[in-house]
């Protein structure tokens, strides 16, 4: 159990990890993410369904990306961890999820993260946090990442260094890197084992989370990010997170958001 959540309100984004301590929506519905998903209760348990499975009951749990989920807390707060595949080794990834629904592994589990839930929650870090940080401090070991393709690697940097909002299509990226659209397309999935679509989807969409405690309007943010209206925003968000914009900020006041130097430069003032 972690005592003063309202004074603990906590959320940390990396270019490719998200550590959330804070309220669940009690309205959510099916939400599909594009990382891995690891949810813990801070007390007691929440439910969770996978798809159009059966609802089932948990201290903690693992879901796959892009896999559609509904969870409700019992407590109305959730501790959660994205970790997103693209650079993540194959095995790696096998492993986390075996080892997260692993019952012998369950009680280690919960209490290492709810002790670093209570130590990123109670004070900032030390300077810009690295991936391989997150994982020692989190997961309590480096992942393992795959080789990936440099001409795809170059895109991925690109599409960060330049914005996660970035309106870039396949068509100029490929031309970039010297590869037909469809080649590229086929050799992005290949490389990192999700569509450019769906990539560049979750991006757009994760990069609202910087966005969730600042006093900007939703207008000017859906703009900012790229998206044509608010109307295609607060779709886009709803279908990702399971909850209208305006939800999350309501349930993000008074969180306190971490972020790295280059994510942060997308956030608006």
């Amino acid at each position: 159990m972690i005592d003063n959540i309202a004074d603990r309100k906590y959320m940390l984004v990396l270019d490719d990890r998200v550590f959330y301590f804070g309220l669940l929506g009690h309205k959510m519905k099916a939400r599909k993410l594009g990382a891995v998903s690891i949810y813990l209760a801070p007390e007691g348990q929440f439910r969770l369904k996978e798809g159009n499975g059966q609802w089932s009951r948990h201290q903690i749990a693992i879901v796959e990306p892009y896999q559609s989920h509904e969870v409700v807390s019992d407590c109305g707060t959730i501790i959660s961890v994205l970790i997103e595949p693209e650079r993540l080794e194959r095995s790696e990834l096998s492993r986390l999820i075996a080892e997260y629904r692993d019952p012998e592994c369950v009680a280690g589990l919960v209490a290492r993260l709810r002790s670093v839930t209570a130590q990123l929650s109670g004070s900032r870090p030390d300077g810009e946090m690295t991936t391989r940080e997150f994982d020692r401090i989190v997961i309590g070991r480096e992942l393992d990442t795959r080789s990936i393709d440099r001409r795809v690697v170059s895109v991925l940097n690109e599409l960060e260094l330049e914005g996660l909002e970035s309106q870039s299509l396949a068509a100029d990226l490929a031309a970039k890197i010297g590869l037909s659209s469809s080649r590229f397309l086929h050799l992005f999935k290949e490389q990192t084992g999700v569509s450019f679509r769906n990539y560049r989807m979750w991006r757009r969409a994760r990069t609202f989370l910087l966005h969730a405690n600042n006093s900007s309007s939703l207008t000017d943010v859906a703009l900012t990010l790229g998206y044509p209206d608010s109307s295609h925003f607060s779709h886009s968000i709803r279908k990702t997170f399971g909850l209208q914009p305006r939800s999350i900020r309501i349930g993000s006041q008074n969180l306190r958001l971490d972020s790295s130097a280059r994510m942060m430069a997308y956030s608006c003032a």
